[in-house]
């Protein structure tokens, strides 16, 4: 992750309910909540979304 990314995402961690991305917080807690959530993919699952909502595409 860049630090322009990195930047964004301390933004929404301290402030989710103030930033445009904060559909990805959701979506985490959600997968989170599920009961086929597995607790080491859900640090993954976030960053992962978290890029998806700010670049627009996954990593590849």
């Amino acid at each position: 992750m860049d630090d322009k990314m990195a930047q964004k995402l301390i933004k929404v961690v301290q402030h989710p309910e103030d930033s445009p991305y904060s559909e990805a917080v959701e979506l985490t807690r959600t997968y989170a909540g599920s009961a086929g959530a597995q607790a080491s993919a859900i640090p993954v699952v976030f960053e992962k979304m978290f890029e998806l909502f700010i670049t627009g595409r996954g990593q590849g």
